[in-house]
This record gives C-alpha cells, structure tokens and sequence, in this order.
C-alpha cells in the first residue's frame, strides 16, 4: 500500500491550562493540544488490521463511516465546567491510546502513534440549551484527519444555567472503552438524563435480543452470538429495533459490538418509516394475481433454461421420534395456508411474462396436497420419486406432504417449490406450525398475533419501484474485474471425460468437521468480530485457491433480500444470490480475510434485491447466458434452522430431526452448505458439498474434501488469527 498525500491543514494554537479558561468561550472555538508531529514520536504500534481497514475507508470516502455520539448533562449549579476540563486533561494525558494519530513509517506500513496529549476539545457557547445536540452533531461532521487529530472529539456545550459534554468517537476507536462508561470515568460529574436515556436503549435493545434469540436470561452483558445469533437473526433485530423503537444500529455494528450494553451508545434515530404495506384483513378470499419479484424472476429464467425440471424443488425430510398425529398436523398446516396465501399459489405465464394467482382454500381443499402414511413400507424408493416430482405450477399447489410410516416410526416427505420458499420463509413456518399444531391439537383454531403482509404485495411494491439503479451499479463496479468461473481442480489433475447427457448430473459428500474445530472456528469468529458463516466462507475460499493456483475467486452466496421490517413476517420467495471476488494471498492471515468477508457482505445488504443475473446482463451487455453464472462455487449456510425441533403436543414435545436429503444433481458447479445446528442445547457443524460430474471426478473430490478439511483444522488451531496463510496451510 503506497503512502497517500495528506494535505497539512492549519493547527489552532495550543490551549491555556484548564483552570485558566474563560467562560463562556466564544462560539466555534476549538481548544486542542497537537503536540509534536507523528513521525517525530518514538512511541508507537503496528496499526491491528480493523483500523487499517477503516483507516483506508475513510481515505476513500466511505459513507458509512458515522461517529458515534454520547452525551451527558453537568449539572448546574455546583459543577464548575472549568474543573471538569481540568479532570478530563488529566484524564485523557494519563491515556495516550485516546489521542492517538495513524502515520504511514518508512517501510510504508500503518503505524499508531502514541504520546501524551491534551484532549481534542470544542468549546460551544449557546443561547439556549436546545441547540447542544445540533451544536454538538456539527463537530461530529467536521473531517476527521487522522494523521493530526485524535479519533475521539469532546465537547463541551454551555448556555445560561445548563451545560453538556458530549464524546464524539471515530469508527477507528471501537477498540476504546465504550463510550458512557470512559465519559463517566473522565468526568465523573457528568450524569442524569443521558445516562437513563442510555439504560432505557439498552434495555430495549436486550428485550430485542431477547425474543429474537428465545433466550430471557439473557443479559446485557451477554454475547449476542454467543446465544446463537447469526446474520439473519441480526437483520430482524435491525429492523425490529427501527421499526418499532426509532432506533437506527448499522449491521456491523453487532459484529463489533455484540452486546446490548455496547451497541446502546451507538444507536440513533432511525429515518421515518416507509409508507404502510398492503395488508388484507377481510374475510373473503378472491384470487389475487401479482408479478413475479425480481428474485422470483431471476430464478424462473433459469427454471425455464433447465425445461422447467425438479432443479429447484427442496425436499426437506423429518423423522418424528415420538408419534404425531397427522390429522392434527394437516389441519396446522391448512392453517399456514390460509394466512400466507404464498404458498398456494399458481404461476402462469402471460404474454412475456409470468404472474403468480392464489388459489382459493374452497379449491385447495379438493386439491392432492397432503397424503396420510399407510402400511410400513421402505421410505427410500418414495422419498427419492418425491425428490424428483416434477411440479405443474400452472396447475398444482407448489407443495407435497407425504407421511410415510416406516420400521424406525413416521417420516414426513416434506417437498416445495423454491418459488415460494426461502430459508428465512421456512423459520417462519415451522414456528408457525407449532403453534397451529398446538391449537389443532386442542380442538381449536390457531390464535395468530395478527394479519402479515402477504408477498404479493411485496412483488407489486417491488415492481412499482423497478430497479434500484445504485444498487445495481455498485454490484457492477465491485465484479467488473472480478476472474471468469472455472472448475476448482488442482493444477495437475486428469482431463475430465466428456460432459454427459445431463449437465446437471452430479453427486453430494459431507465434510466432517469434528467438535474441537467447530469450537475453534466459533472462538475465531469471536475473535475477529465476525459470524460463523464469514470464518467458514473465508476458510473455505482459502482451501479452494490454494488448492488450484488462483490468484481469486469470486463466490457466489445467497441474501435475505428484505431490508424493509414490514416484510420480516412474510413467507415467500425474497431470498437474491449475489457474489464476491476475493482474494486470499499467502501472506495474508484468517483474521484480515475474514474481515473482508464480513466487510464486503456488510457493505453488499443495503442493495441485496439485485439479483445476480441482471449484474450478470449489465456486465455482459446481455450476453450472459440464463443457465449458468459468473461464479463456479457457491456457499451458504442454514443457521438454526428450525427443522430439528419439536411440536407441543398434548402429552409432551413431538420431536422432529431433519434428514439429509440424497442429492443427485447440481444446478451450481461447487456448492457448499454449511449447516449449524442446535439440538437440545448442543451446537454443531456439518458441511455438505455437492458437485456437478461434468466438472469434477471422483479424485477432484477427494481433493476438494482433503484440502476445506485441511483449512478448518488450520483455521480453528491456537493462535491462527494472525498467522499468514502460507504458514497456516503450508
């Protein structure tokens, strides 16, 4: 990284001692101690790789680089704002890390400067004490340079008879004591109402965790990814905190600050709320007919390019280990049907496009949905054809349940159409028919919290608004250079054959990844203030560029696609695939990789509704073709999902564990599912990777198998945050 030119800007002359100020001071005055330049200091650090990273952002102009603010009131009378300059001089000149400066040394690498120095100080003289908090978000906006001024900005507001000190903090001290608790140690007179303003956030961002996670015991000190929280549950917690409190938190800030205690000083008020939703509460039930949405669209073109197969079918399956009635649990999920008109949908194609109608309950009551089991019978033969069914979505529900009845106990085919279904959907559902099974269970009609917004809505929102044109140039402008897919083999392996009939044809293995590693990549995720599927994906990009030579790699995944709260209880189809180009060199190390996972997937959510073939088109000028992709591996992961789980039932919990399903094609040339699971307390890692035949042979796989195996282990050993790949997987 060269040095970049830095343009000296005037420094305010060096303020009197503290107890000398006059008061009030003169409005705009800004009272600082620059002390001597950076490059003359002898006491100094490496910069750790998360303030290089937002050290060159913020030279760059990144947007989302706000400060956080925290304020308290001096009271008055009986706190001589003089006195308070004075503690907090003393203060901050005992702590040199709270003015430190970033300076490039002579080999071109980031260095911290740290000496002792007075603080960064605005003083701001008011009419009135109403205008603090503007006064104060004034010097929040003022540039930050880096080189000269300290990452944290005080200041000290005063009008007649009232008087506040804030603390303004740069992104690049997250790694200081947070922000409440340093103001109150630096000037213990500062107190009252910010401080029960800060409890009453923290308490309601605790209560979020807390219902989000099923965990009231919860505490704010607790690890919000400890308690098993992962990206999609940060989402929902996200929009739930802006939705329904005005609080407004970024994604990373969770990452980096993973407790409600931490993330209450960074919240703000959130932006007014979009305009309502279309949600439909009469008792009717008329046909209604929407487009499809963009991810809707995206994956009925491909759909079609494959003729319209069992591609995209998912067929979830569940062993009961304890009897459930079947009866009760088609009931429940009529029920489900009812309230998410989604999921009894028809498409049919119009002119050059296709919309998607519900069907009446009347007509799906007479439609074959649902099947009781019958007799013993051997599940595999019939799981397998429900596997293959090939669905007729014009006429058809674009779901089949079938129990089956076998030696071990009851089993439940459980297939959809991914159409209608993505993974966030499918939490919503099992929770759902929980409670549906319940009631059934007791005679009576489920007691729903109120009306959803059904996803037609969504796909007529959606296609009001059209495309989002920033959006899709900033997945443009990150894939324009991004390398052309090719099959992941390592450089000396054996011509393929030739590609068969079927080009989907392909075959699934598990990557066993022992318990002591799947603590080890927890602990690193910890450590680089990341989630588990970012450690993992990093890993996993690691093993595969090593493994073939590459110099990059760009990856596809998979994206909630709902940035709006008011669609977090809809069940349908929002879920976009997207992709990243990484590179992961031989002197880099898993923390700076996987901090660039998370930052690029952080960076991508706000625009997450552009799916990826129309990127594809933009960048191709519409060459691109409908069956295939700008990436040849995919990775995503299935975090506590709730289909291993349980039904309340009246003589106790119907327990339920999903099967893995036994998949014999690929629509993806590598596909890797990482699956996270929470089974009665105890968390686990599975990784299932599925291949195409047409691009890997049998020993291409022992290969792949070998070295994500091999990367895991690396990843999750002692100490492997800081160590350069090279040494890490030699």
């Amino acid at each position: 990284m060269s040095r970049p030119e830095i343009s000296p800007r005037p420094q305010p002359a060096p303020a009197p001692a503290a107890q000398a100020l006059p008061f009030p001071p003169t409005a705009g005055t800004m009272m600082t101690e620059p002390g001597p330049p950076p490059d003359s200091l002898s006491h100094s650090r490496p910069a750790r790789t998360d303030e290089a990273r937002i050290w060159l952002a913020a030279q760059q102009g990144a947007t989302d680089l706000a400060p956080a603010i925290c304020t308290a009131t001096l009271p008055l009378p009986g706190c001589e704002p003089g006195a308070v300059i004075a503690a907090l001089v003393e203060g901050v000149l005992a702590r040199p890390e709270l003015t430190r400066r970033y300076h490039f040394d002579a080999s071109g690498a980031l260095r911290v400067a740290l000496a002792p120095r007075g603080p960064d100080l605005w003083l701001r003289a008011l009419r009135a004490a109403p205008e603090a908090e503007a006064a104060i978000a004034a010097v929040a906006a003022e540039p930050w340079d880096l080189a000269r001024g300290a990452p944290l900005r005080f200041v000290l507001a005063l009008a007649p008879g009232a008087a506040a000190l804030a603390l303004i903090r740069h992104p690049i001290a997250a790694d200081l004591p947070e922000s409440a608790a340093l103001l109150a140690d630096l000037a213990p007179q500062a107190q009252t109402e910010p401080a029960t303003d800060l409890a009453r956030i923290e308490a309601i961002i605790l209560d979020t965790f807390r219902a989000a996670l099923e965990a009231p015991q919860m505490t704010a000190a607790c690890d919000f990814f400890d308690l098993g929280g992962h990206s999609l549950v940060a989402t929902r917690v996200i929009g739930q905190l802006a939705a329904e409190h005005g609080l407004a938190l970024r994604f990373a800030d969770i990452f980096t600050h993973p407790t409600a205690a931490a993330l209450a000083p960074l919240a703000q008020p959130a932006p007014a709320p979009s305009a309502p939703v279309e949600i439909r509460r009469s008792a009717p039930d008329p046909v209604d007919r929407a487009p499809l949405s963009l991810a809707q669209q995206s994956l009925w073109k491909i759909h079609a390019a494959l003729g319209y197969g069992p591609a995209f079918n998912i067929p979830f399956v569940l062993r009961f280990l304890d009897p459930v009635d079947e009866t009760v649990f088609a009931a429940a999920f009529r029920d489900l049907l009812e309230r998410h008109p989604a999921l009894r949908s028809r498409f049919r194609p119009e002119g050059d496009t296709v919309l998607q109608e519900t069907v009446p309950m009347a007509e799906v009551d007479r439609l074959d949905w649902f099947r009781a089991s019958g007799p013993v019978i051997d599940a595999a033969p019939v799981l397998a054809a429900e596997a293959g069914h090939v669905f007729d979505l014009a006429q058809e529900l674009p779901l089949r349940l079938r129990f089956l009845r076998t030696a071990g106990g009851q089993i439940l085919s459980f297939l959809f159409h991914h159409v209608v279904l993505d993974e966030w959907s499918v939490n919503l559902m099992m929770a759902e028919l929980a409670r549906a099974y319940a009631a059934r269970a007791a005679g009576q009609a489920p007691d729903w919290p109120g009306p959803v917004a059904p996803f037609h809505a969504f796909a007529r929102a959606q296609a009001r608004a059209g495309i989002d044109a920033r959006s899709l140039e900033h997945w443009v402008t990150a894939l324009r250079d991004a390398p052309p897919p090719q099959p992941i083999r390592a450089p000396g392996a054996a011509p393929l054959p030739a590609t068969p009939e079927d080009a989907t044809a392909g075959g699934w293995c598990e990557i066993a990844v022992p318990p002591a590693v799947c603590t080890g990549l927890h602990a690193l995720a910890k450590t680089c203030s990341a989630s588990l599927f970012h450690t993992v994906y990093a890993a996993i990009s690691a093993a595969l560029q090593r493994l073939a030579g590459l110099e990059a790699l760009t990856i596809g995944t998979s994206a909630a696609g709902r940035t709006d709260p008011a669609w977090f209880d809809t069940i349908g189809y929002f879920t976009t695939v997207t992709a990243h180009c990484l590179r992961a060199p031989g002197d880099a190390t898993p923390r700076a990789l996987i901090t660039a996972v998370r930052d690029r997937i952080t960076a991508s959510m706000p625009h997450s509704e552009i799916p990826i073939d129309l990127v594809e088109a933009a960048l191709s000028g519409g060459t691109a073709p409908l069956d295939a992709h700008m990436f040849e591996v995919f990775i995503q992961i299935h975090a506590q999902n709730r289909l291993n789980g349980a039904l309340p039932g009246p003589q106790g919990p119907i327990r339920f564990r999903q099967v893995d399903p036994d998949k014999a094609g690929s629509v993806l040339g590598l596909q890797f599912e990482v699956v996270e699971d929470v089974i009665e307390g105890d968390r686990g890692l599975r990784v299932m990777m599925s291949y195409r035949h047409a691009h890997y042979d049998a020993a291409d796989v022992a290969a792949l198998v070998a070295a994500v195996g091999r990367s895991f282990a690396a990843f999750a050993s002692a100490g492997a945050a800081d160590r350069p790949l090279d040494a890490l997987l030699p």
